[in-house]
């Protein structure tokens, strides 16, 4: 039986992010990952697959990079990304405007573009820095065992974990919320989506383009080491491709766009449905949810993993509170309830009216949405930025002011969990 203060499940971006919160702050925590390794085979509740971390996200948001600036990693991230300072918007026949994030932050007036599995890959490298931190992989965690003054965590290894608290980070797909008796809401959009990376041979630079046509959305990002990626929506009715079917995005991007890529130029490729999910609570009793583990939705915008690291660092620094006698149990677990599912809301819905006015096909309609697009760019710009850099979120930081009320002035032990 190994004894520590945190357990923390899954070292995905959100898992790391909570490991470096609580390191940062001194605490003691295991990070158990059910995968092999970074990229090894995932087994979950409903199905085997292959993690290629570049599937993911590839968006860091300036409210992110000020929680990395927080436990020393920024500049890392800054190193290792393109800074993406402006995003083009077209529709078929010319450009509708610009998106400047120059006013957004005033360290960080840019998103952060780099893929998901270089964000794990600094986060991974720099937890060996961290010396009351350690990552195990290979360490399914199969049943939970909550105690009044600990929680154990038994793995398919046949190790156990005992802790005061864990932050359970196992993805959307993850076992450890059911069990615990918490449901979950799921909705899959129709939209369907191709994307891949390709040798950047444009003269796109450093922008992101976003193409709004009849025939359906394109998207653009810079990605360090001269790639970039191009995302297509499907035609209506398409079914999911799968990892070995061909889809011609070349052309789809030629006929929307006017650009020509080379299919030899594409180094990677892979395909997704939008869809939204939420368990009913994002606490029980030591158990804390966050990122996927917690929530889903569209990632257009980009608004998950950003959302999912304003979780870890929440909850981390709720339970660092916790374990040094600061807080009360059950008035912490309230706040992060409230204040995550707010945050959590407001991104969902932006996610959501993003795809939703993106993916309108046929010439009418988008013909009404150029004229929209057009007119808020014109008048609204500096709000446009604030929006899709994230900057608005309500409670985007929660743990920057904990309320007065979350103190507990009486004995730590006594307070409810």
């Amino acid at each position: 039986m190994t004894n520590t203060a945190v357990v923390v499940v899954g070292a995905g971006p959100v898992g790391l992010m909570a490991a470096h919160v609580l390191g940062h702050k001194g605490v003691e925590a295991i990070v158990l990952e059910r995968r092999e390794s970074r990229t090894g085979r995932l087994e979950c509740a409903r199905a085997t697959e292959e993690i290629d971390l570049r599937s993911r996200a590839i968006g860091v948001m300036p409210p992110s990079l000020d929680l990395l600036d927080g436990v020393g990693l920024a500049d890392e991230f800054l190193c290792a990304g393109v800074r993406a300072a402006t995003g083009v918007v077209h529709d078929e026949r010319s450009e509708l405007g610009r998106i400047d994030f120059q006013g957004v932050h005033p360290r960080f007036p840019f998103v952060l573009a780099i893929p998901q599995w270089g964000t794990e890959s600094i986060l991974a490298s720099a937890i060996t820095g961290r010396p009351t931190v350690e990552v195990r992989y290979g360490v399914p965690v199969e049943k939970v065992m909550q105690e009044a003054d600990g929680i154990t965590l038994c793995c398919r290894d046949g190790s156990c974990c005992r802790a005061r608290y864990a932050i359970v980070c196992d993805g959307a797909h993850g076992s450890l919320a059911q069990a615990a008796g918490i449901s979950r809401r799921e909705k899959t959009y129709r939209a369907r989506f191709f994307m891949a990376d390709h040798h950047d041979l444009t003269n796109l630079g450093d922008e992101a383009h976003l193409w709004f046509t009849p025939g359906g959305a394109v998207e653009s990002f810079p990605l360090p080491a001269s790639l970039r990626r191009w995302i297509v929506q499907l035609p209506s009715g398409s079914p999911l491709p799968g990892p070995e079917d061909h889809v011609d995005l070349e052309r789809m991007v030629n006929t929307r766009t006017g650009y020509t890529l080379d299919p030899g130029g594409r180094t990677w490729q892979s395909s997704f449905a939008p869809q939204r999910s939420e368990l009913s609570r994002f606490h029980r009793g030591r158990l804390l949810f966050a990122g996927d583990a917690a929530h889903t939705m569209s990632p257009i915008g980009g608004q998950g993993m950003n959302t999912g690291f304003a979780d870890a660092e929440l909850a981390a620094t709720l339970v660092a509170g916790r374990l040094d006698g600061r807080l009360n149990g059950g008035d912490a677990w309230a706040y992060y309830e409230r204040a995550r599912k707010r945050a959590v809301h407001a991104a969902a819905r932006r996610a959501w009216a993003g795809m939703r006015v993106g993916t309108i096909t046929g010439r009418p309609g988008s013909w009404v949405r150029s004229r929209v697009v057009f007119v808020a760019l014109r008048t609204a710009a500096p709000l446009v930025a604030r929006h899709f850099a994230m900057m608005s979120i309500p409670m985007r930081q929660a743990s920057a002011r904990l309320p007065r009320r979350l103190t507990h002035h009486g004995d730590p032990h006594k307070a409810a969990e």
